[in-house]
């Protein structure tokens, strides 16, 4: 996902929020060790090869921290609203 402007916050948050609960199920799914037979590089801080399990988790962790970043965003427009 890309930032574009053309959709709403409280989409785009639950959009992230379903992606968040995707990755879950799938390693609720994955509970007799097959995510460690795969590994896949990952090119964000250079971490080169990872396993799945390791990989959806920085998903889980990624989408989160954006969740977080858009909520102080919108802490951050509020408290300036209110000020003027």
């Amino acid at each position: 996902m890309e930032p574009k402007g053309e959709t709403e916050l409280g989409q785009i948050s639950a959009l992230l929020d379903n992606q968040i609960n995707e990755c879950k199920e799938l390693l609720k799914e994955m509970r007799n060790g097959e995510g460690i037979l795969y590994k896949t590089t990952m090119t964000v801080n250079s971490l080169g090869k990872i396993d799945v399990y390791q990989y959806i988790y920085f998903l889980c962790q990624h989408a989160k921290r954006h969740i977080v970043q858009m909520q102080k965003v919108t802490d951050e427009y509020s408290k300036l609203s209110e000020a003027e």
